[in-house]
């Protein structure tokens, strides 16, 4: 799905890869970290061959491969948020190569970004500890994955 023409189309039309940091994202993602207390947080782009953060928190680059991808649960399933507390008993998550070595990551937590019915990327957050989250803690990220799409939309120069 991740190679799905569609899909790649409708992320074109947004002509939001390789744009420079933008104060509203930023915002989002800082809101994100801070209500779920964990050191990084992003949004994040899923193009063919690699996740692309438009707003990262807590790490020093601002791409990783496809590969290497957790978001890539949201192009094999129906859901629209994703919360493993602890990735080292989560099914989806367990063999993860960041779970299994470093940075150990142990938490995640994803809102899916929907553009015209196309799944464009995540916000997403990450620790290195298990974390349990409330249900007003998901209802959160909803909101702040809501905003993000908001501001997506606005940005589209499709076609009406």
């Amino acid at each position: 799905m991740r190679h799905h023409s569609k899909r790649l189309e409708r992320l074109k039309q947004l002509m939001i890869l390789e744009t420079p940091p933008e104060a509203a994202y930023d915002d989002l993602t800082r809101a994100l970290a801070n209500g779920l207390d964990v050191p990084i947080a992003m949004v994040n782009i899923l193009d063919q061959h690699r996740d692309w953060f438009k707003s990262v928190l807590g790490l020093p680059f601002n791409e990783s491969s496809a590969a290497t991808s957790f978001c890539e649960v949201f192009l094999q399933t129906a859901d629209d948020l994703v919360v493993a507390e602890d990735t080292a008993q989560d099914p989806r998550f367990a063999a993860h190569p960041m779970v299994t070595g470093e940075p150990h990551i142990r938490f995640y937590a994803a809102a899916r970004l929907v553009v015209d019915g196309q799944t464009i990327g995540t916000l997403c957050a990450y620790d290195t500890k298990p974390k349990a989250v409330s249900s007003e803690k998901v209802a959160e990220l909803k909101a702040l994955g809501d905003a993000v799409m908001e501001l997506l939309r606005k940005r589209d120069v499709s076609p009406e």
